[in-house]
């Protein structure tokens, strides 16, 4: 990670004038950049690594310069020579773990950690602000100890309570995660995110912490922070029963995390009318990775359709290891395709997948994947919305299997309004919106079933939570497995949970999760409605 040289004193010199000449030209490089002159700006790069080819701050300007062009090759290319150069300061070792992270390199993110413990940082503000890539990563028992370093080193600074919250939510400790959440809020008392995390840990007496929401709200804070504080009120109205103000509190914060959208549904038609183009002849090429070291299980559906729990069921054997919610597979196809795209899939990888090295793309999966195996044969990779890459995946795969979650539209619909996502699901904030995307899915599940019947196993989610044994005996005879009792322990476990799911799963297995929407059925007359097959949904 750094270079060990130790020159002598005329070149000592030497490297004054090139440590001179590489801040004029770093400086010309960003005057450009923020100017809009983009090849400018590479040119001063390309000059700046001309007199050290090592430089990490010019090498990572030049990967964003290319990122901000689609241009994935090149930008990784420079990413990688970044990690053979000096660190040289706290700043430059961020930015480098957070394009590594735009990278999805979740691997080569763990082992940069590993290699910088937390005494060799700064300040509180680094050891968070990497926690919180390690976060985002699902990188999660380092940055956890990233996080907890960042309060010894300062125990009243607010971004560290606040990651230090998140990441005791993932890890179960939810009393730590209030009293974490609470002593943020004595600093930063409107701090949103703060607001709407306790907000989902469903404390008691929701009615103290509603006022000061409101508070907060009043305001008229930017969008984004509005969608936080109106989820964060809606949760607590919720829990105290008052369905109206809830979900007009819902429908507001909808409304605000719309704003800082740019979703358009024709794109999304486009998107899965091309997957639909996926042909029998395209699936049976032998031209995959048939690795048998490690094979992958991808448990997918909708979002908050119930693949956390059936994910937490089936890496409950002692042969699967739990992968999570990983972008490894959109990492493959970026490499594979040379386009770096930001959305789940980008239309022109499908329209480009003739040309695409299958067995490059599972082979580079694999390689990745395999920090998260702990030596186990199986692992899941629970996103859900693999259900766009299920071609893909199954020829870049030959061993991959599927195990898909069914539940209530309804339910799946509500509950989808009711989660606020980072970047994920950016239909889920209109309810025709959703039917649309409901209806593209259904019907690109059923093309999926055409073409791989022996590769998917459909788990219904009322099933599911009524007898999970057998669902688990199923799901584990699918993967070539025995079923352990172990499976349906779930709430004994614990290991972390990072999706929006991770409040629940320490509950164990409910079963009152189903038809809550009955208790906004008449705000949501536009979604019963349209997929019952009237209104607008859809067109």
């Amino acid at each position: 990670m750094t270079r060990t040289d130790a020159p002598s004193r005329p070149v000592q010199a030497i490297d004054e004038l090139e440590a001179s000449k590489l801040r004029r030209l770093m400086r010309r490089a960003e005057s450009y950049r923020s100017a809009g002159q983009d090849e400018a700006a590479a040119d001063a790069l390309q000059r700046a690594l001309g007199v050290r080819p090592d430089h990490v701050p010019a090498l990572l300007m030049l990967a964003r310069l290319h990122l901000d062009h689609e241009r994935h090759g090149p930008a990784r290319a420079a990413i990688m020579r970044a990690l053979g150069g000096h660190l040289e300061s706290p700043r430059v070792a961020l930015d480098l773990i957070h394009m590594l992270n735009q990278l999805s390199e979740s691997g080569l993110m763990a082992e940069v950690a590993k290699q910088l413990p937390p005494p060799l940082w700064d300040s509180a503000t680094s050891l968070t602000e990497l926690a919180q890539e390690l976060a985002l990563a699902g990188v999660l028992a380092p940055a956890r100890v990233f996080a907890r370093a960042a309060l010894e080193r300062d125990p009243n600074h607010p971004p560290a309570l606040a990651m230090n919250a998140t990441l005791d939510v993932f890890h179960g400790d939810l009393a730590a995660a209030a009293e974490h959440g609470e002593r943020c809020l004595r600093f930063v008392p409107d701090d949103p995110g703060t607001h709407w995390l306790l907000s989902r840990l469903r404390l008691p007496e929701p009615q103290r912490r509603i006022p000061r929401i409101e508070k907060a709200l009043a305001r008229n804070p930017r969008p984004e922070d509005q969608a936080y504080l109106g989820y964060a009120l809606h949760n607590e109205l919720h829990e105290l029963g008052d369905y109206d103000r809830a979900w007009h509190a819902l429908e507001s914060a909808c409304r605000a995390k719309l704003a800082t959208l740019h979703y358009r549904r024709n794109d999304a038609d486009a998107l899965f009318d091309a997957l639909l183009g996926w042909q029998p002849e395209e699936l049976i090429r032998e031209d995959g990775c048939d690795d048998p070291g490690l094979i992958p299980v991808f448990v997918i559906g909708l979002h908050r359709s119930g693949t956390t729990l059936a994910e937490r069921i089936l890496t409950g054997h002692s042969r699967v290891a739990a992968g999570g919610e990983t972008y490894d597979i959109r990492a493959a196809l970026r490499r594979a395709s040379g386009l770096h795209f930001s959305s789940e899939l980008d239309l022109r990888v499908v329209q480009a997948r003739h040309a695409l090295d299958y067995r490059a793309i599972g082979e580079s999966y694999l390689r990745g994947m395999a920090w998260r195996t702990g030596g186990k044969p199986i692992v899941s990779d629970k996103l859900p919305s693999n259900y766009y890459n299920v071609g893909f995946i199954a020829r870049a795969m030959p061993r991959a299997r599927f195990i898909h979650l069914n539940r209530d539209p309804l339910d799946v619909g509500l509950s989808s309004l009711r989660t606020l996502f980072s970047h994920a699901c950016p239909y889920s904030y209109d309810q025709l919106d959703y039917v649309a995307h409901w209806r593209n899915y259904r019907r690109l599940m059923e093309h999926w079933r055409r073409l791989l019947p022996d590769r998917i196993l459909d788990v219904d989610y009322d099933a599911l939570v009524n007898d999970p044994s057998g669902q688990a005996a199923r799901m584990a005879a699918f993967c070539g497995l025995e079923f352990e009792p172990a499976m349906v322990d779930i709430d004994r476990r614990d290991d972390a949970v990072s999706t929006a799911s991770s409040v629940m799963m320490r509950e164990g297995i409910r079963r009152d999760r189903g038809h809550l929407w009955e208790r906004y059925r008449q705000h949501l007359q536009p979604m019963i409605s349209a997929l019952a097959g009237g209104g607008q949904a859809g067109i």
